[in-house]
């Protein structure tokens, strides 16, 4: 393989890094782009590992749109690993882009994706290590303008001093207006941020007066027509191995399940489909022009696109003819029907992940999960009928109203699949894992407080202990980074201070079990004064404003008390698609069901 011609300073270093693929830059690409040539230059930056960036579609999608434009130069960055950062301090260097060697400071538009809260310090080594100033208020007009997108960016103030733009909802839309901004008062960063602050989808939080709660409601923006939408023709291919390795096609956006923990089911609505004939064009070309061996159908909840079986009898002929496997990484065990089992089946699927959250009927009530004793067992019995041998499922810990009960039948539903796949004649490999709830903003649970993390830890041990020698492999997720996640997803703009001192102390890919050390978080907070365990693990009282009340995703206030309320009386709500429109805030504004059914 041959490095592009580039100015390459991480060449040198490579040889003292683990996995030094995470920084040649060679990967495939249909077009490759000229740099120093255009009008504005972006870099797309994502604050964890190579392997984790390169598989986020999200990512390649603004890839893609950037890069079809004349006038932008599109780059890319991932976080480097503690060994990369420490060659790159050692030497002097700035962190680049990957493929044209730019320092990150030298950029118009730095944009980060805010996929998941344990990020936060990643950002902050980013911005370091590529010679930008960490908070906004110390950027000169010389620098880029930092800019942050994607599902924590609807939770934004504990970021909101790093962060000069953060845009709200669909990047399709607010990519290409942040750049005609960006271009039309290119080297004049307070014209940018004032242009933008004047404009939905865009929230600039040193235009607040209020440095703690903003008076005024940001919307978010939303793409209400998937088929008009950009679908991209190829995507960057990988130079080595990634977490999920393969080409991709999203068939729909939102959800009508309902959960009630979910903040994607929530913010990502309303609901909007592709149409079959879209998608089975799209994947085709990806395909053709990519080279990959697998596709994945990718959605919350992939069983739910109404197309589904037409898709894949669609794509069947031809992923057949190019030996290309097909991935729904999303199952639902009440959508997961003989049918499907039989073409998934015939196309080379591996093992099956399923996600009933909580081991008892009376809990997935609580949580609106909409899954019945009968629909897993149903499934079970299909699966193994079809020659599966593998499953893993998830569920949680410490979700509200839990008791010891609903524990209990996490391994009762694990040794029922081990049973039934002992009738269907299979020896099965079921694996299991767990999480401890955390609380997000825009949900129902937005008020709920998280277990403490020493309950988390036994019940965790209990869960390992009980599973032992029964052929039940399973894993629960660290209390410690769970407890973490909610106290970053539920602070207000007072825990960037903690972000800081964190990341001054080293802490480094929160997310990351051979990275984390919560005693480092432990003292930044206490040395800003903080005590997260006061918003963690304590309950919300309802006329409490909130961090992200300005922040407006679409979804009514009063839906989400209405379904706390029906949580507390273990009552379901349906599914938009099946009953009665629930009335979350969408209906009217762009939802596809609105009009379908009374209600």
């Amino acid at each position: 393989m041959e490095f592009p011609e580039r100015m390459d300073p991480m060449r040198p270093l490579l040889g003292r890094v683990k996995k030094p693929f995470r920084y040649i830059g060679c990967d495939y690409k249909l077009v490759r782009q000229t740099y120093g040539q255009k009008k504005i230059a972006l870099c797309l930056a994502f604050p964890d590992a190579y392997e984790v960036g390169m598989s986020y579609l999200g990512f390649q999608i603004l890839y893609s749109i950037a890069e079809q434009s004349p006038e932008i130069e599109v780059d890319r960055s991932y976080c480097p690993w503690p060994d990369m950062e420490a060659e790159l301090r050692n030497a002097g260097k700035f962190l680049c882009g990957l493929d044209s060697g730019r320092p990150l400071k030298d950029f118009d538009v730095v944009g980060f994706t805010l996929q998941y809260e344990l990020t936060s310090t990643n950002i902050l080594t980013m911005l370091d290590l590529g010679g930008i100033p960490l908070r906004s208020s110390d950027r000169g007009k010389d620098m880029p303008l930092i800019t942050a997108g994607g599902p924590g960016a609807l939770a934004p103030e504990p970021l909101a001093p790093f962060i000069d733009v953060f845009c709200l909802g669909d990047g399709e839309i607010l990519l290409p207006e942040l750049l005609e901004v960006a271009e039309s008062f290119k080297n004049a960063r307070e014209k940018v941020l004032e242009e933008l602050s004047k404009r939905e989808g865009f929230y600039v939080p040193s235009m607040e007066k209020d440095k703690s709660l903003s008076n005024r409601c940001y919307r978010k923006r939303t793409v209400l027509d998937l088929d008009s939408a950009h679908v991209p023709e190829s995507m960057i291919v990988p130079a080595s191995g990634i977490v999920h390795d393969r080409a991709a096609v999203e068939i729909f956006r939102g959800c009508t399940r309902g959960c009630r923990f979910c903040q994607a089911g929530m913010t990502y609505r309303p609901l909007r489909e592709r149409s079959p004939g879209t998608i089975a064009a799209a994947a085709e070309k990806i395909i053709k022009n990519t080279g990959w061996e697998e596709l994945g159908l990718i959605s919350l909840a992939s069983c739910d696109y109404s197309g589904l079986e037409e898709v894949i009898d669609r794509l069947g002929p031809f992923l057949e003819r190019n030996r290309v496997n097909l991935s729904l990484p999303s199952l639902r065990m009440d959508g997961f029907s003989v049918g499907l089992a039989k073409r998934l089946r015939s196309m080379g699927r591996g093992g099956l992940t399923f996600a009933p959250e909580a081991g008892t009927q009376r809990l997935r009530n609580v949580i609106n999960k909409g899954v019945t004793d009968e629909d897993i067992e149903r499934t079970f019995e299909e699966v193994f009928r079809q020659g599966w041998d593998r499953i893993k499922l998830y569920f949680m810990m410490g979700l509200p109203t839990e008791q010891e009960r609903d524990l209990e039948g996490i391994l009762e539903t694990a040794r029922l699949a081990k049973k039934i796949a002992k009738k269907e004649g299979k020896k099965a490999k079921v694996s299991l894992s767990v999480a401890g709830f955390v609380p997000k903003p825009h949900t129902p649970f937005q008020w709920e407080p998280q277990d403490k993390r020493e309950d988390l830890y036994r019940k965790g041990s209990a869960l390992k202990k009980e599973a032992r020698g029964s052929g039940i492999h399973l894993n629960y997720h660290e209390p410690n980074q769970s407890f973490l996640e909610a106290a970053l997803a539920l602070g207000d703009r007072r825990v960037s201070g903690a972000i800081e001192s964190a990341w001054k102390k080293g802490a480094r890919f929160d997310g990351w079990s051979e990275c984390f050390d919560i005693t480092l978080w432990e003292k930044a907070f206490e040395e800003c004064g903080l005590n997260p365990e006061s918003w963690v693990n304590r309950f919300r009282p309802f006329d409490q404003r909130l961090p992200w009340d300005h922040i407006d995703v679409g979804i009514s206030r009063e839906f989400l008390l209405g379904e706390w309320n029906l949580a507390r009386k273990e009552a379901p709500t349906a599914d938009c698609r099946r009953g009665a429109c629930s009335h979350c805030g969408w209906q009217g504004k762009g939802c596809q069901l609105s009009g379908r059914h009374e209600g």
